[in-house]
């Protein structure tokens, strides 16, 4: 019995001697590591289209969720905050064009291309998005073609790029949504008056006016006279067209 004991004795020692050991090892790399944190080593290489429905096990649109989820908290994550300038938007593109061969009918990748990502502090950055938001918008279906006009907006005033919101506007007034508004098919002609190309936009909004008063709102058509005559024309080229008159 006395034995038995003893045994039992020595085994519970054993027993709280490794558990001193841990827990002095597990104080000391605590000690050692405490400082550590994970690297941020920016924007993954996105895989190639034949895996990346992997990503789902074999959904694809199971794999464009969690990919979108990736890249929604992407550089926020252990306590880490990542400017958006210190992304590399090449890569990123890379994920969009993805994405899109994943679900060509989701708008929350193109919404998180735009809205998010597209508060870039410097916005030369951003240049390869446009592409993405190219493509994307010239589909006819749904609001697609809002992310279209997106870039527009981003060529023209944070890149200051006229001709590169020019081409994109060009696309955006062949788009064959009829849903899209009257001022946002003709953002080619507003392009061009701020290039300077006052002629071209004068000719391409009367056209606009032959070929669409009849479907046009009242507003709509007022406020393509009004920029014609109060931002294309000159006050005395206005006073001669009979596009001005009464307004």
């Amino acid at each position: 019995m006395s034995r038995v004991l003893s045994n039992q004795f020595l085994l519970e020692k054993k027993v709280s001697f490794a558990l001193v050991i841990a827990l002095a090892a597990n104080i000391m790399f605590w000690l050692n590591l405490r400082d550590m944190q994970a690297q941020w080593s920016n924007v993954p290489p996105a895989p190639k289209e034949q895996v990346a429905a992997f990503y789902g096990l074999g959904d694809e649109t199971f794999a464009y969720r969690i990919n979108a989820l990736m890249l929604q908290n992407l550089g926020d994550t252990g306590g880490r905050v990542t400017m958006l300038r210190d992304y590399d938007y090449n890569l990123l593109s890379s994920w969009f064009f993805l994405q899109d061969k994943l679900d060509p009918k989701s708008d929350f990748m193109p919404h998180l291309a735009a809205y998010y990502f597209g508060n870039v502090q410097e916005p030369e950055k951003y240049r390869p998005v446009l592409e993405y938001l190219k493509m994307v918008g010239a589909r006819p279906e749904g609001i697609k073609w809002n992310w279209l006009y997106f870039a527009v907006y981003y060529a023209s005033h944070k890149l200051n790029d006229l001709d590169k919101a020019l081409e994109l506007a060009n696309v955006l007034a062949q788009t064959k949504n009829p849903n899209v508004p009257d001022m946002v098919r003709n953002m080619a002609a507003y392009v061009m008056n701020a290039k300077g190309t006052k002629r071209e936009a004068y000719i391409m909004l009367v056209e606009s006016l032959k070929e669409n008063m009849h479907k046009m709102k009242p507003e709509s058509i007022l406020s393509t006279r009004a920029f014609i005559c109060e931002q294309i024309l000159d006050a005395s080229e206005a006073k001669d067209d009979p596009l001005c008159e009464g307004l």
